[in-house]
């Protein structure tokens, strides 16, 4: 018999000994997966298993992500669902409610206050709607009963159970998406043990009740991937002819900046004078309301889209952060 399968059936006869609450955590794709953490993180293997024996295959995320192929959205029509007044208003009472929390972040880790507001704005309308899936269900759906998606699941449900075992979490305590992700800023597992953090030294790391663990743990994101303190994120150019060496066709990815600036004023493009030249930056093609709107993508926009790899998402939560900041400058007590 081979090693890996006398290994399951081993585990698997061990197990029957075990009080379960159900039935999940004796199947052999889940007995391996305990088996894992066992021996690389030295967890308790019967915790683990009571963790996955409330687990459950769940309808709800099958049709979530089932569901036909959404209309592509343009930027013309992407815009108005993030830039709405009442977002922007929201995000300014936000800032207003986490002012000391949000100035500490700045000083810790250099991202600007205006752009952790609207990434939390963006991700669930400041902690509104982040999802009422149990992620435990989520995970363990797309890892075991939805095969597209099983090596994804797979992983973000071991990262999860290392969640509860090291916060030591229920369960039922976490909810989020359909895909699993998780709480006020959408961290996926894999995410949150990398970057949450225990920003207020409680001794948890809590991205679903606690603002001042999900401001810390934004900004904590946005470094890691190299923001810049001060930097600008993006600006616009006139468009670009279709000849030009650096005329791009709309699309839904940033690549990495590349071009410096001293390379394109020599190719003829209009940029400011106060910016250096060896900022490095990526042309962008957006489809907007008036035509196609050309911008040039620098470092800081490029960490946007570390944390959700659209360019229409990083565009928007760029511009949210700056109409944020207007309107919180314009109506704070002179």
């Amino acid at each position: 018999m081979p090693k890996r399968i006398l290994l399951l059936a081993t585990l698997a006869l061990s197990m029957l000994a075990v009080p379960l609450t159900g039935t999940t955590s004796q199947q052999p794709e889940t007995v391996e997966l305990v088996q894992e953490l066992v021996e690389e993180q030295g967890y308790d293997a019967e915790t683990l298993r009571r963790l996955l024996a409330t687990a459950q295959r769940s309808q709800r995320v099958i049709d979530s992500l089932d569901r036909p192929a959404e209309t592509v959205l343009t930027w013309k029509t992407y815009r108005p669902i993030f830039l709405k007044q009442s977002r922007i208003e929201a995000g300014v009472a936000y800032w207003r409610k986490h002012e000391t929390t949000l100035k500490r972040a700045e000083e810790v880790y250099g991202v600007a206050p205006e752009m952790i507001v609207a990434i939390i704005g963006v991700e669930t309308f400041y902690g509104r709607r982040p999802g009422n899936i149990p992620v435990l269900d989520a995970l363990y759906t797309q890892a075991y009963h939805y095969p597209r998606r099983h090596k994804f699941g797979r992983s973000q449900l071991k990262a999860f159970l290392q969640i509860l075992m090291e916060e030591e979490m229920e369960p039922g305590m976490a909810v989020g998406s359909y895909a699993g992700a998780m709480g006020t800023p959408q961290f996926i597992p894999t995410s949150y043990l990398h970057f949450a953090v225990d920003f207020d030294q409680d001794g948890k790391r809590d991205i679903w009740n606690n603002d001042v663990d999900v401001i810390g743990s934004v900004a904590n994101y946005f470094k890691r991937h190299q923001w810049q303190k001060g930097a600008p994120v993006a600006l616009p150019i006139d468009p670009l002819a279709a000849d030009s060496p650096h005329y791009v066709e709309p699309a839904q990815r940033t690549a990495r900046p590349e071009v410096t600036l001293a390379e394109l004023k020599a190719e003829g493009v209009a940029l400011p004078d106060h910016l250096p030249d060896e900022y490095k930056a990526t042309v962008i093609n957006l489809q907007g309301a008036d035509g196609n709107e050309f911008w040039l993508g620098l470092d800081n926009f490029y960490t946007i889209t570390r944390y959700n790899h659209s360019n229409l998402y990083a565009m928007a939560a760029y511009q949210l952060s700056q109409e944020i900041l207007q309107l919180k400058t314009r109506t704070d007590p002179k």
